[in-house]
């Protein structure tokens, strides 16, 4: 009983959390579509995951991720969007994602760029799991229930894009395993099909 002490029940039936709370939504690299015929992105079966070539390109040889929000997430809030992936050298890649939101019955915006902020974890050596962060997105005010995120993964190894300091200094292959993102929830789901 204590634990619902933590529940607000509405006249209507309707329970909310009076916190809130993080939760991930997950998008693992073994269900992602790779949209090159060049070699430069390729399963790596042994490994479990997606392996960037040292060579792989912007904008031609993308990684294409769909996530539809969950019933749960709090509705106007940002995501924090991330990768997860397995470092062996001190330099990073020139991670670069490209990211559209939208609500069902809305026109679809035009995609945005966005270059990596930061990695977790300091390189120490071997074989590192290491989690790279990207600016937060922004969700609309009067976002929908079951919002969509198309995402975009590169490896803009030349900067073509422009963003970054120069060409990545990565050397080899780079073995990706998931892209998921953070984000705030305020329920355990919605009380109706297609509204909170």
């Amino acid at each position: 009983m204590d634990n619902l002490r933590n529940l607000n029940e509405n006249g209507d039936g309707r329970v909310r959390l009076r916190f809130s709370a993080w939760d991930d939504l997950r998008s693992p690299a073994t269900g992602a579509r790779i949209d090159t015929t060049t070699g430069r992105l390729d399963y790596n079966f042994t490994e479990c995951g997606i392996e960037f070539a040292e060579n792989a390109r912007y904008p031609e040889e993308p990684l294409c991720i769909i996530q539809q929000m969950s019933h749960s997430k709090k509705l106007g809030t940002p995501v924090s969007p991330h990768i997860h992936w397995v470092q062996n050298s001190a330099e990073e890649p020139n991670w670069l994602i490209a990211y559209r939101v939208y609500s069902y019955g809305e026109t679809v915006p035009a995609f945005q760029l966005a270059k990596f902020e930061k990695t977790i974890f300091a390189y120490t050596g071997g074989d590192l799991a290491q989690i790279t962060t990207f600016p937060e997105i922004e969700c609309p005010d009067d976002e929908m229930l079951s919002l969509e995120l198309d995402v975009i993964l590169y490896r803009d190894s030349a900067n073509t894009s422009g963003l970054f300091d120069g060409p990545d200094t990565y050397v080899g292959p780079v073995l990706y395993k998931e892209f998921d993102i953070h984000f705030e929830i305020d329920g355990f789901g919605s009380t109706y099909e297609f509204k909170k």
